[in-house]
């Protein structure tokens, strides 16, 4: 693991996070592996992008509260990689 980069181990991180199968938000993910919150919204949208994670959006004016709102959770494939030898062997 030495040759990833630092934002590589975060996001391997996020996705070790979320294969509980439960919902999470941008700041609980940042308080599970110790990041800032852009940090962790940063990589899950390249996450997102790899279509490993799934975020659910609420937008301000569709809030109760007036804040956008991002609920994350792991899909299939994101699952998938993370039980696969060629990526268990990277570690």
């Amino acid at each position: 693991m030495e040759d990833l980069l630092v934002s590589d181990v975060k996001k391997i991180e996020i996705l070790e996070v979320l294969k509980d199968g439960k919902v999470h938000s941008f700041y609980n993910l940042s308080k599970e592996v110790g990041t800032n919150f852009n940090t962790v919204k940063k990589n899950c949208n390249f996450l997102e992008l790899l279509d490993l994670i799934d975020i659910d959006r609420t937008t301000a004016e569709e809030s109760a509260t007036g804040k956008p709102r991002y609920r994350v959770e792991i899909n299939e494939r994101g699952r998938e990689l993370l039980e696969s030898a060629e990526f268990s062997n990277l570690f």
